[in-house]
């Protein structure tokens, strides 16, 4: 069985283009499209219908893709089994970041599990948790980092690594700032109401967090002003501390920027939280590598969270 060939065609089916295709799997697009056609052949059934802007799975495409997702999980899995009896472990670890988090936390375990684990590489795939979920399920990832609510979790092993609040960041010149304590102080909590008349920059709307955060503006009684939407935490405390707008983040984006100390921070009445986790599949094996990574994440995220305050 060749397993290039299951993978080509996988990754076909994930980027509905050859050429999308061809440069993730860092092949030529003739190359890639030669295999296309000489798999078909073989099989003697078209497994994707052409059009001129992406490419979709016939029925018989759908089957084949269906279970080359399915050997190359049992390949992965026993290869993972076979590493853990080799004294010098070897091969790659899938991994799904989502932005900002992610790399922190990867950056922060990466010198001690590399120490440890010289010969395993890793192939990093940053994306929203809705992205890392498709991958999930579909084996192309062997763990995920993912933030969430209790309530959304789906049909994944979660591995809760801490859990944070949201919290609120003011101007330094805005008239509720000198209820804040001092930065570096813990922080004195606040009711959202009291910032009707503020302009706010938030994450992006499809966002995760935006789950948590929009109620919390229905239950204040009032729709924010929007300023910015964005996908960067670090933007939007930066845009606090040039007195531009209000936000509400995750504490430990506030930990981690150099504009924080600019800023006026509040925890939120209810304390509104979430939880963040490694998701894997169900059906999948854990390697001591895989095992040790997340003993370091753990590590990791208890020490941050011992930095709440």
């Amino acid at each position: 069985m060749d397993f290039r060939q299951l993978e080509y065609i996988v990754a076909i089916a994930e980027n509905k283009s050859i050429s999308k295709a061809a440069e993730t799997l860092f092949i030529s697009q003739s190359g890639l499209n030669q295999q296309l056609i000489k798999l078909e052949k073989e099989l003697g059934l078209p497994l994707f219908d052409r059009n001129k802007h992406f490419l979709r799975p016939t029925k018989a495409g759908e089957i084949y893709v269906k279970n080359a997702i399915e050997i190359l999980k049992i390949k992965r899995n026993t290869y993972t089994e076979l590493g853990d009896l080799k004294k010098e472990a070897t091969g790659e670890i899938s991994l799904g970041l989502t932005h900002e988090h992610g790399i922190d936390l990867f950056t922060s375990v990466f010198t001690a599990f590399n120490q440890r684990y010289p010969g395993i590489t890793f192939a990093l795939t940053e994306a929203i948790v809705a992205r890392q979920n498709e991958l999930l399920l579909s084996g192309q990832l062997d763990l995920g980092l993912v933030m969430l609510l209790e309530s959304a979790r789906i049909n994944l092993e979660y591995i809760t690594l801490f859990e944070e609040d949201l919290i609120l960041g003011i101007p330094k010149n805005h008239p509720e700032a000198a209820r804040a304590n001092p930065f570096g102080m813990p922080l004195a909590t606040t009711d959202l109401r009291r910032f009707h008349d503020s302009k706010f920059s938030l994450i992006f709307s499809s966002s995760t967090m935006r789950q948590l955060v929009d109620p919390l503006f229905q239950q204040a009684g009032y729709k924010p002003q929007i300023l910015i939407e964005t996908a960067m935490n670090h933007a939007l405390i930066q845009l606090v501390s040039k007195g531009f707008c209000c936000t509400i983040l995750p504490y430990s984006r506030m930990l981690n920027s150099p504009y924080s100390a600019d800023c006026a921070w509040f925890k939120l009445q209810g304390r509104p939280r979430w939880q963040v986790c490694f998701a894997r599949r169900k059906d999948t094996s854990l390697s001591e590598a895989h095992r040790y990574l997340i003993r370091l994440a753990k590590r990791y995220g208890q020490n941050l969270q011992d930095r709440f305050i």
